[in-house]
């Protein structure tokens, strides 16, 4: 049997559990969790497969702790789980099941001296109230899936007015020539700040497709339609010409103002990278080292050799270089001292437990320590509250970013909320 036939079969199977469950005497409402791992792939590459065996049984155990003895769950993949709850009262009971479920597959799997992880993406649906029939219920689960992984989100409950419109993938209906044309591709700024002062340092331009059809996408909902293509030098012109007109403005009111724009894979495989950058700068005369790249630590570890020569290359135009993500790649510490980057941006994997995990704490407290000794500075991502951010402060982090200190947002709202507020004239103002 084909790997393909095999996945077809146990969703067969799926559906038969499910048709089993509805059509029970006692039962009158069934719910559907259906669960995707993320980051077995990293995991894979850093620990070896029989590492990622270890993550995915660990998870399996987790995710079958959840259920309650009248639920049931199921293995459709190594990857994939689906967890079927008997009688719930609402959605409220599938969420409550979905939470747990992200909670327990966030914990760490020790692996040797190293830690595994992986996140739990989930769709959820209910029958009758949202589906009348087992595949429509899947079905439901598999748009709501998609949505969470578009959304970077734990888990989406399926809206079913939605699920006709997104029948057909998004990248299916992502055509850059007509989305660029009617200005559907919109910039969105998250601030960066300084933990000690909590001075605004910066923001990162994060891209937004406004689809008439399916709301706001994030770029892994739109980016794989124009991989390797022209599309990518397109789009990135695109952004970081938009981001500079703005910030062009923004550094006259905040004049230490930083602005971060992301560089996938193919930019970075471009041979007109550096002469794009240099002529966008040269429209909008905006500081060379004032613009930082920020490169992912995966995207630049395929091939360090040759990203280090093009990084060497922008870097001799005067633009800064980040490296996102960090934690997550093939890197060790040992690397830090080779990287040509002017700024480290630790993932938001360990970010977040620092203040309840002593071993993560140590991880990034050592991370600091060693991005300092060889000059870099570094920014933690994903901080959500407060003692995470009073934590990193003392362990000499330097900047920070993430929902506790503001999300993603319209230029409209970070020029009020952001520029307006650091701007010497305002408080200047203040003062008088």
């Amino acid at each position: 049997m084909s790997s393909y036939d095999s996945l077809y079969f146990r969703y067969s199977l799926l559906l038969r559990e499910i048709d089993s469950l509805r059509f029970a005497e006692d039962v009158t409402t069934v719910a559907l969790v259906l669960i995707k791992l993320d980051g077995l792939h990293e995991v894979n590459q850093r620990f070896g497969y029989l590492g990622g065996d270890k993550v995915l049984e660990e998870t399996a155990i987790r995710v079958a702790g959840v259920a309650r003895d009248q639920d049931k769950t199921f293995e459709i993949s190594g990857t994939s789980f689906a967890l079927l709850i008997r009688n719930p009262l609402d959605a409220s009971h599938a969420i409550l099941a979905a939470q747990k479920i992200a909670k327990a597959a966030a914990i760490p799997v020790g692996i040797g001296t190293g830690r595994a992880r992986v996140k739990a993406r989930m769709g959820i649906s209910m029958l009758p109230d949202m589906a009348v029939d087992a595949e429509e219920l899947l079905r439901q689960c598999e748009t709501a899936l998609a949505e969470a992984r578009q959304l970077d989100e734990s888990y989406m409950v399926c809206n079913p007015e939605s699920v006709h419109a997104q029948d057909t993938p998004v990248n299916a209906n992502f055509d850059l020539t007509h989305v660029l044309e009617q200005g559907q591709i919109e910039l969105y700024y998250q601030p960066k700040i300084f933990l000690q002062s909590g001075r605004l340092a910066g923001a990162e331009a994060l891209m937004r497709w406004q689809s008439p059809h399916a709301g706001t996408i994030l770029p892994s909902g739109f980016l794989p339609a124009i991989e390797n293509t022209q599309g990518i030098r397109t789009l990135f012109w695109f952004a970081l010409n938009a981001a500079l007109r703005c910030a062009a403005d923004w550094i006259k009111r905040v004049p230490d103002f930083t602005l971060a724009v992301n560089l996938a894979a193919e930019n970075l495989e471009d041979p007109d990278l550096a002469e794009i950058i240099e002529n966008v700068l040269n429209i909008w005369n905006f500081p060379a080292g004032q613009l930082l790249l920020e490169i992912t630590e995966t995207t630049f570890m395929r091939d360090t050799g040759a990203n280090v020569a093009i990084v060497n290359k922008l870097r001799e135009i005067g633009v800064r270089t980040a490296i996102d993500d960090f934690g997550t790649g093939y890197s060790s510490l040992a690397y830090l001292k080779d990287l040509p980057a002017d700024e480290l941006k630790i993932d938001e994997s360990f970010v977040k437990p620092i203040v309840a995990n002593q071993a993560d704490r140590q991880i990034v407290s050592s991370i600091i320590q060693l991005a300092h000794a060889v000059g870099l500075n570094v920014v933690a991502e994903g901080i959500e509250n407060a003692d995470v951010s009073k934590a990193l402060l003392a362990i000499g982090c330097d900047m920070g970013q993430g929902l506790h200190i503001a999300g993603p947002m319209p230029v409209s709202d970070f020029d009020a909320d952001w520029i307006a507020k650091f701007s010497p004239e305002k408080n200047s103002q203040a003062r008088s």
